[in-house]
């Protein structure tokens, strides 16, 4: 009996140091640094219902558009904005979902929360990127800023957890 207990504290002892090096144990720490990129809109394909309420707010659903992204991301971007804009004063708000695409690789998700000024002129927001297949680990979170016409500055703090 003492041969198998002392058998299995060895087993034992060897499974918890080897829990402990796991790949959480192992993996390299996490980066925090800087995030800047700008977001340019260069194709607006539509939305997929469009329609002015009684009190004369207009709200776009399914609006699409496409373009590009540069600075400390690189690529392709296609969103999809469901829009609420008063149409007397021309402010409203705007909830964004997108794909990052670098190379031919689906790269990042994308989301933000957008409010508009002046028909959507000038715009500002919250904007949250997730890393997806290879750039998985990564996570950018910043705020949002026009930039000019169908363009937003980003700014924030892009985290890397992978090694």
């Amino acid at each position: 009996m003492k041969k198998l207990s002392l058998a299995f504290l060895v087993v034992l002892v060897s499974v918890l140091a080897l829990v402990s090096l796991s790949t959480t144990a192992l993996a390299a720490p996490a980066t925090k640094v800087p995030f800047s990129a700008t977001l340019q809109i260069t194709e607006i394909l539509g939305a997929k219902r469009v329609w002015t309420d009684e009190e004369g707010i207009l709200h776009l659903r399914g609006w699409n558009g496409r373009g590009t992204i540069t600075g400390d991301i690189s690529g392709q971007i296609e969103i999809i904005e469901n829009v609420n804009m008063d149409t007397s004063s021309g402010y409203g708000n705007a909830q964004v979902k997108g794909v990052i695409t670098v190379g031919s690789e689906e790269a990042y998700r994308m989301s933000a929360d957008v409010t508009m000024e002046g028909y959507g002129a000038t715009i500002s927001g919250t904007f949250v990127i997730q890393g997806m297949g290879s750039y998985k680990g990564i996570h950018v979170t910043g705020t949002l800023s026009t930039s000019g016409t169908d363009q937003a500055v980003l700014t924030g703090t892009k985290l890397t957890t992978k090694p």
